[in-house]
């Protein structure tokens, strides 16, 4: 509003903004290198004044048309393939390990993923449970109702969340899952750029800015399940779960 919109109209009466201004508008905004997308949502704050001006009789007509939205043209959305999702996995650092774990086996966002707490994982029943999401450091409700849900896990991860609880200070029922020393939540832009974004470029991985974060986990993880990054019989990788475990049951199915 501050930035964009009342310096375009503020001085105007809302009943004489017209659809010519609003269209000037548009251009504008578009000539001046923002996205898309951020014209579409400038419109769409002022299509929400506009509808209220109607709807309390202020103004017959919003000035607002079909014809002044942009037409939106996404972006391909990247994904790393099986053992691109692997290689980042053992590449993570120890402490860092169950968390792209989680990441690159199950897929949430990165908010619901920094949400965890324990009591929202079964290592018994090896489920997890998706109730809410950190958003500035605040948990609050997921991004939909149908973000709440239940998703089940294998063995790898089951090993690498049972090793960070045995290590973990803070792990009573309303503790973080992922959290910091003192037991606060972490900083999805740290995490992103000092570890992600740092594991990335070790491996060679490409990465552009605002299509390579831990989204992409997401992205991927429709793609590639535990067994097509694992194996489709043996979770057997050195830097993930207990090898005595593993080996122990190769020995039993062969």
């Amino acid at each position: 509003m501050e930035r964009h919109i009342l310096p375009a109209f503020g001085d105007y009466r809302i009943g004489h903004v017209a659809p010519l201004h609003i269209e000037q508008f548009t251009q504008t905004k578009s000539q001046a290198g923002l996205s898309t997308n951020t014209v579409r949502n400038l419109l769409l704050v002022l299509q929400g004044i506009f509808s209220l001006a109607v709807d309390n009789d202020i103004v017959v007509k919003s000035p607002i048309r079909k014809s002044h939205k942009p037409v939106y043209r996404g972006r391909e959305r990247p994904t790393w393939s099986p053992k691109q999702v692997l290689a980042i996995i053992e590449a993570a650092p120890a402490t860092y390990h169950a968390f792209f774990c989680c990441a690159g086996l199950t897929g949430p966002r990165l908010g619901q993923l920094l949400g965890l707490q324990w009591k929202h994982i079964d290592l018994t029943g090896r489920k997890l449970r998706i109730e809410h999401s950190l958003w500035h450091g605040k948990v609050v409700p997921p991004k939909t109702q149908g973000s709440i849900r239940t998703i089940y896990f294998g063995n790898a991860l089951a090993d690498a969340l049972t090793d960070h609880f045995q290590r973990a200070v803070h792990r009573g029922p309303d503790d973080f899952v992922f959290s910091k020393k003192d037991g606060s939540p972490l900083h999805p832009d740290v995490r992103r750029k000092d570890v992600l974004y740092c594991i990335l470029d070790k491996l060679g991985i490409p990465r552009s800015l605002g299509t390579s974060g831990f989204h992409t986990f997401r992205h991927s993880a429709a793609l590639a399940i535990e067994r097509a990054i694992f194996g489709d019989l043996f979770p057997v990788v050195p830097s993930l779960g207990n090898r005595n475990n593993s080996a122990a049951s190769n020995r039993e199915l062969n």
